[in-house]
């Protein structure tokens, strides 16, 4: 399997963020320099860093599938649902679901990329033949 792209992961990475960005500035009072939108875009980015430097790294693309996956789920599915477990009441309406839709689709690619390369990483080569003839 051909490894991913640092360009790919680059993408990735970008959209995730600024999928879950668009829904904070949205949906919250939230500047891109708040701490809530900031530490996760700075993450994202040292991700990016990690991948650019070390491709290869099992550990770096398992990094990037788990926050890719974290971000779907927790940030794109549950925080919009009406659960008791959530320190915060939902708004249940089209536009607070609107807005996590886009930020669970602006996971997706980062969950797709980040697993291919993560496969990447474990696939073996083909072992050399040792018989001639």
């Amino acid at each position: 399997m051909r490894p991913v792209s640092r360009v790919a992961m680059a993408a990735a990475l970008m959209l995730s963020a600024l999928s879950m960005l668009a829904h904070n500035v949205y949906e919250l009072p939230l500047s891109p320099f708040d701490p809530q939108n900031a530490g996760p875009i700075a993450f994202a980015a040292m991700l990016g860093v990690a991948y650019a430097v070390w491709p290869d790294s099992k550990a770096v693309a398992a990094a990037a599938l788990g926050w890719g996956v974290l971000n779907l789920v927790i940030g794109g599915v549950v925080t919009v649902l009406p659960l008791s477990i959530l320190p915060f009441m939902p708004e249940q309406s089209i536009t607070h679901y609107a807005a996590h839709v886009v930020y669970a689709v602006g996971q997706v690619p980062l969950v797709a990329v980040s697993y291919r390369a993560l496969r990447a990483t474990t696939a073996t080569p083909e072992a050399p033949s040792t018989r001639h003839g």
